[in-house]
């Protein structure tokens, strides 16, 4: 997980997603909360793929309204609008790019909570 958007998780007191807590019950606790979190993860980039989809449909819709509007206009003006709807583009792949690291690295710690609370149960047992 990632400690702010822009920078790596560098420190050794960010072992876990969340703090230490008592009870036997811990790893299942936190395997509920990164799956619920893992969930909410999924949902944002169906948002963000759909978000690209209608950013891209309305780069063409401009791109197109400059070719037939804008005949008298000084062509750099259609240019310089499709630039920056291509670098807004770019950023919200950026953040989806983001997104789908962050849910990697939930997905890599269910698995270790899943296994440490299985563990658990097979040590009472």
């Amino acid at each position: 997980m990632l400690i702010s958007k822009r920078s790596r998780r560098k420190s050794a007191l960010f072992e876990s997603r969340f703090r230490d807590g008592s009870g036997g019950d811990f790893p299942l606790r936190q395997y509920l909360r990164c799956r619920e979190d893992f969930t909410s993860g999924l949902v944002h980039i169906v948002l963000f793929v759909v978000f690209v989809v209608v950013l891209v449909m309305f780069t063409f819709t401009v791109g197109d309204l400059f070719s037939t509007h804008g005949a008298d206009l000084n062509p750099w003006y259609g240019r310089g609008c499709l630039f920056l709807m291509g670098l807004f583009i770019l950023s919200v792949l950026r953040r989806l790019y983001y997104k789908v690291m962050e849910l990697r690295e939930i997905r890599a710690e269910m698995s270790r909570l899943k296994g440490e609370f299985r563990n658990q149960d097979y040590q009472e047992q």
